[in-house]
């Protein structure tokens, strides 16, 4: 059985680093923030109106074929992403407008920009999800996954070295130092995600390293090689974050272009 990683709920984002997902054995301690020396995402985010009092919490959908399956789960990602109905975030358990979610310091300790979006399949069921980049300064620091499930959107966030490099079939690269870092995918519920880890290495105290792919021990050359081929796939698609890049990617998604 592969490892998996659970995220929990962050209550302060500020803090020097933060604990993204912890596996049965042991949990990776991921920083919260990109090194300070790379350089800026060059995006702006759009002003988001708040949504009437008038319109609904949910999105209740017919699905009676897959195509309008699809069509209904990306209707309700652009319909929370336009503020006009509420999310489930599960850092606080609870629905929660878009606005909300990136200017409430109350909850989060911090306000956030969107800079970037991506319309992707992270967990391989054909639905797809949406991952929003956040910046709350001048960095990249995080990121929303807007994943569907049972007629509503939840929200997981994750950490920047808990989920870097992503590709465009879901895997991405994660760190906790030179000591511990590998490759992983999404998988989700209700209350929380979590990474099932494709390979990774770790090094002891005594400076010994050991290398895994699918949770089997591997030498260095095969792993070396994993690596390679894992970093060599093609890199998932970014779009600046804004109404008029929602509603044209996710029509795109719809119509299969």
């Amino acid at each position: 059985m592969k490892p998996k990683i659970m995220c929990l709920p962050l209550v302060f984002l500020l803090s020097i680093s933060i604990t993204a997902c912890s596996n049965d054995k042991s949990s990776l301690n991921l920083n919260n923030s990109r090194n300070a020396s790379s350089d800026p995402t060059s995006s702006s985010s759009i002003p988001i109106n708040n949504p009437s009092e008038s319109k609904t919490e949910n999105i209740k959908t017919l699905m009676p074929s897959e195509d309008n399956k699809n069509y209904s789960v990306l209707e309700a990602y652009t319909a929370v992403l336009q503020n006009k109905v509420n999310f489930i975030s599960t850092d606080n358990n609870k629905k929660v407008n878009f606005n909300d979610f990136l200017t409430n310091k109350e909850i989060y300790g911090t306000s956030f920009k969107v800079t970037r979006f991506a319309v992707i399949d992270l967990d391989g069921d054909k639905i797809p999800e949406v991952v929003l980049e956040l910046t709350p300064g001048k960095y990249p620091e995080f990121y929303e996954v807007l994943h569907y499930m049972e007629g509503s959107v939840y929200g997981y966030i994750q950490v920047y070295r808990g989920f870097q490099d992503l590709k465009a079939d879901g895997t991405f690269r994660y760190s906790n130092g030179v000591s511990n870092n590998g490759y992983g995918k999404l998988s989700f519920e209700s209350n929380a995600c979590k990474t099932e880890l494709l390979g990774y290495q770790n090094t002891s105290s005594d400076g010994t390293t050991t290398f895994f792919i699918n949770n089997k021990p591997v030498t260095e050359e095969a792993y070396n090689s994993f690596t390679k081929e894992v970093d060599g796939k093609k890199d998932v698609v970014w779009h600046e974050f804004s109404h008029k890049n929602i509603e044209t990617e996710l029509s795109n998604i719809h119509n299969g272009s």
